[in-house]
């Protein structure tokens, strides 16, 4: 079931307005499946962050080991019947490699904890869970 809904640029679903405005989401928090695995900031393994524009598209960077990879693509507002939950899901049309999911190459799912979080759910299927704030000017 897909929900879709625009107001001046912003997309709405159900009863929250998700601003997007070119809005930068950075990586903030890694756990492992392993007790007590949680880093922060520059302990983490790696660095990375999205930009999501208002036209639906979408730029992934991620930094590891000193180098740096781009990834883009598009994205779109989606519910699943059996979730309250709301979530982005992600469509890599560059840099698939960069796609961290349970679906494999060029898909990642994220899902919207509340207007200032993300995390990603790739942990579901023994990845890493990801939390991604945004950031604010």
């Amino acid at each position: 079931m897909l929900v879709f809904g625009c107001t001046n640029d912003d997309l709405v679903l159900k009863d929250r307005d998700l601003q997007f405005s070119s809005q930068k989401w950075k990586l903030v928090q890694m756990t492992g499946s392993v007790a007590n695995s949680l880093t922060e900031g520059d302990d983490m393994e790696w660095q990375e962050y999205y930009i999501f524009n208002p036209d639906g598209t979408f730029i992934k960077s991620s930094e590891r080991d000193g180098s740096l990879l781009e990834a883009t693509g598009s994205f779109e507002m989606v519910e699943f019947d059996n979730d309250d939950a709301d979530y982005l899901k992600l469509l890599f049309e560059t840099g698939g490699e960069l796609a961290g999911g349970c679906y494999g190459y060029g898909t990642e799912t994220l899902q919207y904890i509340s207007a200032d979080k993300l995390q990603n759910t790739w942990m579901a299927c023994d990845g890493p869970g990801l939390l991604y704030e945004i950031q604010k000017n």
